[in-house]
């Protein structure tokens, strides 16, 4: 297609028709208006139909054009900000035929979802006086982008929100703002896209073009060339001027050095198309207004339009052309209806000082054009604020950056279901999303400043959910590191990776059809086989970091949205070769006690249904669960930092041991549980009794990934499977490793060197008690029958412990063990007992005699007690004896405390006896007789009974205390003390005893004499005898220990 270069300009009177008249005309149309406006001022925004409208209008897309009027004045600054919608959205800015500076103007740029990038203009773009153009400033991007032009001059800046090339339309009404200031003129500035164009302007009021002076009715036959526009500079008030194209055109509209209440303001708008609009409208007052606001109804037609100001009604009928003024009153919100589509545009006139303020024109959104998800811009050094107008039972779901809004006050629209209220956002400019899981609302920003004021309506993301949006704190620093990779045409092979995911994410959510779990799984199956992600080497563990972090958010957001738009699909399952999915979608109902059960491969999820705090308008929420084949191989220990680890013990030669698992809910934003998950997850290796298992999820933090603990705790654990419970949503999987002390030559040697000296000294020990008669009493048969069990235990534990080839000969042997030292400590509590018995006896009289209850007990208890321990043990719990590396008692089920129990138990008692030995020791010895009370072996008596009880007590005792930092000193403390225990007993039985050492030197000498079976007195641990005139011990002999 061609056309001329030069414009063709033809006048047409245009016959006048009086307003008079045409309201006559129509007055049957107004009554029954009337009705059908008041109707719909009350119904839900969903529910409205534009009467005129046949187009819908998006601030969002991917070819913007406009242009800027030149201020009066100073020089001016423009400028455009571009908020992204996707991770690396390449956008260029050009300016057709610009030869400004001797060179083309072309900016290429990168943003990533949820940035705002502010790309600055050459001054000589602006365009001056009434003129043809050809510097048409042209935004080109390859995925949505939504952009807002500023026209920026020292205490006179202006905004506008550009509409896609997609929106343009071919039919407009211009408005521009009245003044009385001789200096201020009204401006229309008329730009075509890549294709010649041919334009109509009915002119109404007085136009300037060129030399000549357009006046009412008047019509203008224009032709333009691609990306041509013409500028078109007014005499007074142009509103109601009609422009009419072939083909969609840009329209801006502006008022030139306006001196209303400030000096030089400067106000512009791109009008939208008649097609676009609406017919019912919601104007909320500005948060510092003082004085009456303006508000422009424009008709297409005759329409009946219903204005309501407060609670004050009034009904007017426009003819088509007509463009009503109206005020808008401080703190008090406007509704207008209408039986057709009108135009509605704000005006605010400023504020003189002291608190002035700038004049803007702004665009109002009509009601059936609100949308759930908004995104503003906040510009700097304004004070910035969010006005919105919601449904009356819908306010408390809406979001402002992912966190709830709090603290709004909302107020009622009269007449209306509709409420307004305001929040106040940063000084800083940035990039806000708002939005609303399930009802559509109006989002206006607004700002000022000294002498400066700006308002535009949000851009409005119909077409860009928020739940397919992965950006987040973790992978912000990557996709910016990828964003300036791209910038310089480098290649990156993480980088690429990155694209390929979020095209894939993109691309499946953005079908308006349900979308199947199978076709989410497919695509990301190869992301999980790609060299990115099995790159080995320390450089490349961040990259590896960030990209499975982004993979893992991106199916879950993938997953949910797949259920969401397929609610009637209540439970989905899909199993690929590299994940397994379900999701399952609840309806939102009041609380309720139901627990679903997700299951993927062979791990399975636990969901209360009153987990997920959730806004009640919701109409349901999804769980997705997913488990990855092979991603744990990935991921794997090189990730785990131990200061992530809880616990005080740490984990040696640690593993990953099963599939790594996801869970989500809600959208894909964070939720807040209340109630724990609970995850039961299969190992890959049965686990060793000898290993500790740790649940623990997946956390990403300054571009970092590492396995951490915090937040989950083990519920449950066997050989095959761990139930975790954790208090969030993330990635999990279970790490296991040796948490024990770590065995090592120096203890191996201690422990045969130490049992090898005990086994000589027991052996000591024992011949002395059979051989040496002097000493043979109820005291040497309990220690001989405990050296006895001692020595076979120590035998057999140095000779046979490690020997676990033959399973069933293993478990004897640590049953034969588990039975020898439990008799081991039978025989110290009655060697305590013995001991508490005897030096009672010293202050009663009569007593009943200690020797006589112990002959008849004590090889029953000592020797039936263990074995009715272990044959209750063995058979509640068979295979608890014998494990992988040692015949001793397993850990699993709590098995060692078969052992532990009764050794904690005969501790703790033979340690009271102890205490009171102690105390009868000091108060009641000194009662006896003169003999006993002075003699010097007192202190023998009191240091052998702390000496007894450190044998029979407290060297078992040091082995419950290796937990934390230090476990290997009390692994080494243990390991001496119990190799030595055999060597401690015949030092202080034998060694000690002034009795065996008389025996000892007799047997040295070769000689042998007679003891006499009856002495005085003989004070040891082991031996105190009382004369029968003294003490009746109940024998005609005298009783020993």
């Amino acid at each position: 297609m061609t056309c001329k270069l030069q414009p063709m300009l033809s006048l047409m009177p245009l016959a006048a028709v009086s307003m008079q008249s045409v309201v006559s005309e129509e007055l049957a149309v107004a009554r029954l208006g009337i009705e059908k406006i008041q109707a719909d001022s009350t119904k839900d925004p969903s529910d409205l139909q534009d009467s005129t409208g046949t187009c819908e209008t998006e601030t969002l897309g991917r070819e913007f054009i406009t242009s800027y009027m030149h201020e009066c004045g100073n020089s001016s600054q423009f400028e455009v900000q571009i908020t992204g919608y996707f991770a690396f959205t390449s956008v260029s800015v050009s300016i057709s035929n610009y030869t400004g500076d001797g060179a083309k103007f072309e900016k290429k740029i990168m943003v990533n979802q949820g940035e705002m990038v502010r790309v600055r203009l050459p001054e000589s773009v602006g365009i001056k006086g009434s003129t043809k153009f050809s510097k048409v400033v042209l935004v080109k991007a390859d995925k949505d982008i939504s952009v807002v032009s500023v026209s920026n001059k020292h205490v006179s800046p202006e905004t506008t929100v550009l509409y896609p090339v997609s929106s343009l339309g071919n039919e407009h009404y211009i408005v521009t703002p009245s003044t009385q200031s001789l200096d201020s003129y009204p401006e229309i500035s008329v730009m075509t896209y890549e294709d010649c164009n041919s334009v109509e302007v009915h002119v109404k009021g007085k136009l300037h073009y060129l030399t000549q002076v357009y006046s009412t009715g008047n019509k203008l036959e224009i032709k333009l060339h691609a990306f041509q526009g013409y500028q078109f500079q007014g005499i007074g008030d142009l509103s109601g001027t009609r422009i009419v194209s072939e083909k969609p055109v840009a329209i801006l509209v502006g008022q030139g050095c306006f001196c209303n209440n400030t000096k030089c303001n400067h106000v512009f708008e791109q009008l939208l198309p008649v097609c676009s609009w609406g017919t019912t409208y919601i104007i909320p007052p500005l948060p510092w207004q003082k004085v009456d606001e303006k508000v422009y109804i424009t008709a297409s037609q005759s329409t009946t339009v219903l204005y309501q100001l407060g609670e004050q009604q009034e009904t007017v009928t426009l003819a088509g052309g007509s463009v009503l003024q109206r005020p808008v009153k401080p703190f008090i919100p406007v509704s207008i209806s209408a039986n057709v589509g009108i135009q509605v545009v704000f005006y605010s006139v400023g504020a003189a000082v002291p608190n002035s303020s700038h004049a803007f024109l702004m665009n109002v959104p009509d009601v059936a054009s609100y949308c759930r998800m908004y995104s503003i811009n906040a510009q700097e050094g304004f004070e910035n604020f969010a006005l919105m107008v919601a449904n009356t039972s819908e306010t408390g779901a809406i979001i402002l950056d992912n966190q709830p809004l709090r603290d709004v006050v909302w107020n009622r629209v009269p007449g209306t279901v509709f409420v307004w209220g305001m929040r106040t956002l940063g000084p800083a400019i940035s990039s806000h999303a708002v939005e609303h899981p399930s009802s559509p609302f109006a989002l206006l920003s607004v700002g000022t400043a000294a002498m400066d004021s700006y308002g535009i309506p949000g851009s409005c993301r119909k077409n860009v959910t928020f739940k397919c949006q992965t950006e987040t704190l973790q992978i912000k620093e990557p996709l910016e590191m990828c964003k300036n990779v791209f910038l310089q045409g480098s290649n990156s092979e993480f980088c690429s990776f990155m694209n390929s995911t979020l095209v894939t994410l993109e691309t499946m959510c953005a079908q308006d059809r349900a979308v199947s779990l199978q076709e989410v799984a497919r695509p990301f199956g190869p992301f999980l086989n790609s060299s990115t992600l099995i790159a080995g080497g320390k450089e490349s563990e961040g990259e590896v970091a960030s990209a499975v972090t982004f993979l893992l958010q991106s199916v879950e957001l993938a997953a949910l949205t797949a259920a969401l738009k397929s609610p009637e699909n209540r439970t989905q399952i899909v199993t690929t070769e590299s994940m397994a999915i379900e999701t399952l979608v609840v309806p939102a109902a009041g609380p309720c006690d139901e627990v679903f059960r997700l299951r993927a491969q062979e791990e399975t999820m636990d969901i209360h249904c009153d987990t997920v705090t959730r806004a009640v308008t919701e109409d349901s929420w999804a769980v997705a669960f997913i488990s990855y084949s092979n991603l744990g191989s990935i991921i794997d220990k090189r990730f785990l930092n131990e200061g992530d680890l809880t616990a005080d013990e740490k984990l040696r030669n640690c593993h990953l041991n099963s599939r790594v698992v996801s869970g989500a809910v809600g959208d894909g934003r964070p939720m807040n549980l209340l109630k724990p998950v609970n995850f039961t997850l299969r190992h890959r290796q049965t686990k060793k009794e000898e290993e500790e298992t740790r649940c623990v999820h997946w956390k990403f933090i300054a571009g970092k990934g590492t396995w951490a603990e915090d937040g989950c705790t083990i519920l449950h654990m066997n050989s095959t499977h761990t139930i975790c419970s954790c208090d969030h949503l993330s990635s999990f999987a279970l790490l296991m490793g040796l948490s024990g002390v770590e065995e090592s030559g120096p203890l191996t040697i201690i422990t045969y060197v130490g049992l090898t000296l005990s086994l000589l000294c027991l052996l000591l020990a024992i011949l002395t008690f059979l051989l040496c008669r002097s000493i043979w009493n109820i005291g040497t048969s309990l220690h001989l029958q405990l050296c006895l069990c001692l020595f076979v235990a120590n035998l057999l534990f140095l000779t046979t412990v490690k020997r676990t080839g033959i399973q069933v000969a293993c478990a004897v042997i640590a049953g034969l063990l588990h039975y020898l030292f439990l008799a081991c400590f039978s025989w110290m509590f009655l060697e305590g007992l013995h001991l508490f018995l005897t030096v009672r006896n010293l202050q009663v009289v009569n007593y009943t005699s200690a020797s006589q209850f112990k002959k008849r007990f004590m090889y029953t208890f000592s020797y039936g007690f263990p074995a009715l321990v272990v044959a209750i043990s063995a058979g509640v719990n068979p295979g608890g004896y014998g494990t992988s590396t040692h015949c001793w008692l397993s850990l699993e089920r709590g098995f060692h405390w078969s052992f532990l129990g009764p050794v904690c138990a005969i501790i703790l008692i033979n340690l009271t006896f102890f205490l009171v030995t102690l105390w009868i020791l000091r108060d009641k010895l000194s009662s006896l007789n003169e003999d006993v009370s002075t003699l010097k072996d007192t202190r023998l008596l009191t240091f052998k009974a702390i000496a007894q009880l450190f044998i029979l007590s407290c060297t078992w005792s040091l082995g419950l205390f290796q937990v934390g930092s230090a476990k290997m000193v009390m692994a080494y403390l243990f390991t001496i003390v119990n190799s030595l225990q055999g060597a401690f007993i015949f030092l202080v039985h034998c060694v000690l005893n002034r009795q065996v050492r008389e025996e000892y030197r007799r047997w040295i000498k070769g000689t042998r004499k007679p003891s006499p079976t009856t002495q005085n007195f003989t004070l040891s641990v082991s031996t105190v005898t009382t004369s029968t005139k003294m003490v009746s011990w109940g024998e005609p002999s005298t009783s020993s220990l």
